[in-house]
């Protein structure tokens, strides 16, 4: 098959991917405006969650910081992320000058308290395609996931018609490095703990995954259900085998 043949299947995949997730609560965009490669961060997204779920808050912290308030607060963001990683920050938010913020409301257990569902329906969950992470080049990753302007996960996409989730390892191990093999710059978004904290490599037969990249040193393990008590995952008559990971697992309520 040729390549132009194999790169539509991949777009059909990934279409039906993105149709799936637009249903189930996700904003996808395809051409992400206000994503900041050299933070692996939307800071408008970011700054406008913040805003709008923590108003005295963030009126604390612009009396503090006057005109700076943005800039300082993101300033503040990266170098937690850098230091404490995405994930502590999203669940623990983070404190400057006084002022405490979350980055991320979890679903509570009952509908009852109508305040902390609200907060919880107020996150942002955004799904870029394509994303072109890098300052040094122009490769793109398929699938971006983030959570108020925060990157969470990353996905590299192929159809078993004509690839397999080998292919997309490969791609990880050699196309997608924490640090450029040319310029030696550190690829911020990829960076352990501190930006993206899964990797998947997705077939339309099967899933791994990583949560540290590390060039051909990288080690996937299988996220697949299993199938007559071996590897792999049964047979979908409703679609593809892999149809757990977008419908269940990275399902907005789940995610």
């Amino acid at each position: 098959m040729t390549n132009s043949a194999s790169a539509h299947k991949e777009i059909q995949f990934e279409d039906e991917i993105c149709i799936f997730m637009q249903s189930a609560g996700w904003a996808v965009e395809k051409s992400p405006i206000g994503y900041d490669r050299t933070l692996a961060l939307y800071p408008e997204k970011t700054l406008e969650f913040i805003q709008k779920t923590q108003a005295k808050e963030w009126e604390k912290y612009a009396q503090s910081y006057g005109a700076s308030a943005q800039q300082q607060f993101i300033k503040r963001l990266i170098e937690q992320l850098d230091s404490k990683g995405s994930l502590h920050i999203l669940r623990h938010g983070l404190k400057d000058r006084g002022a405490n913020f979350q980055l991320c409301y979890f679903k509570p257990n009952t509908s009852l308290n109508a305040e902390a569902e609200k907060l919880y329906q107020d996150n942002s969950l955004t799904l870029v395609r394509q994303l072109h992470y890098s300052t040094s080049n122009e490769n793109s990753i398929d699938l971006v996931m983030f959570i108020n302007g925060i990157p969470t996960a990353t996905a590299e996409l192929k159809t078993d018609l004509t690839q397999s989730v080998s292919d997309a390892i490969w791609q990880y191990k050699n196309d997608r490095q924490p640090k450029d093999p040319k310029t030696k710059k550190p690829e911020v978004l990829l960076q352990f703990k501190a930006r993206a904290l899964v990797h998947f490599a997705v077939s339309s037969d099967e899933v791994f995954m990583t949560t540290k990249l590390a060039g051909k040193d990288s080690f996937f393990l299988p996220f697949n259900l299993g199938h007559n008590s071996g590897k792999g995952n049964p047979p979908n008559p409703k679609g593809y085998k892999t149809s757990y990971l977008w419908e269940k697992v990275w399902h907005k309520d789940n995610w």
